[in-house]
C-alpha cells in the first residue's frame, strides 16, 4: 500500500531487503551514509563503520611505507651482496632470481600504491585524512634515508 505523498523510493533500495548502491561522489563530502571503500562488502553506514574504517585505511596507509622500506632494505641487501664495481647498470648486478623478486615486488607496491588512490578517490574527508596520516605515521616511523619524501609523492 503506497501512502499518498510518500513517492516512488524504488531507487533507493533498501526497502525490498536489497542494499543501496554506493554513493559516488566526485567532490570532496564529510559523508557518513553508504560510502563504499574498494569492494561491495567494505561499506560505510554508521559513525562507527566509519570509524572503524578510518582506522583501517589509517592502518594501510601506515603498513604501505613499511612496505616500501622493507622493499627498499631487500634491494639495498641485494646489492650490497653482489656489488660489482664494473657494472654500472642496477639490474645487471642482480642475478635472475633477485630480478624476478623485485619485480613481483615492485608489482605488489604498484598495486598497493594505486589501491590507496581509489581510496583517496571516494572523495571522502574522512578517509582522505586517514590515507594521508597513515603515510605521516608510516613514514616518520620507517624512512630512514636521506632522500625518503622525495621517493613518494606518486601512486607508484
Amino acid at each position: 500500500m503506497d501512502m499518498p505523498g510518500h513517492g516512488d523510493h524504488s531507487g533507493h533500495g533498501g526497502h525490498d531487503g536489497t542494499r543501496p548502491m554506493c554513493a559516488m561522489n566526485m567532490a570532496l563530502n564529510w559523508s557518513t551514509e553508504n560510502v563504499c571503500v574498494l569492494f561491495d562488502f567494505w561499506r560505510i553506514t554508521s559513525g562507527m563503520s566509519l570509524v572503524f574504517s578510518c582506522a583501517a585505511v589509517f592502518a594501510l596507509g601506515y603498513l604501505y611505507e613499511l612496505s616500501r622500506t622493507r622493499v627498499r632494505s631487500w634491494e639495498l641487501a641485494q646489492l650490497a651482496g653482489r656489488a660489482r664495481l664494473e657494472t654500472p647498470l642496477v639490474a645487471d648486478s642482480l642475478g635472475r632470481s633477485a630480478r624476478w623478486m623485485r619485480a613481483v615486488m615492485y608489482g605488489l607496491l604498484v598495486a598497493y600504491s594505486y589501491s590507496l588512490m581509489l581510496i583517496f578517490m571516494t572523495y571522502n574527508g574522512f578517509l582522505i585524512l586517514a590515507v594521508i596520516g597513515g603515510a605521516i605515521a608510516g613514514h616518520y616511523a620507517y624512512a630512514t634515508d636521506a632522500l625518503g619524501a622525495v621517493r613518494g609523492a606518486n601512486c607508484h
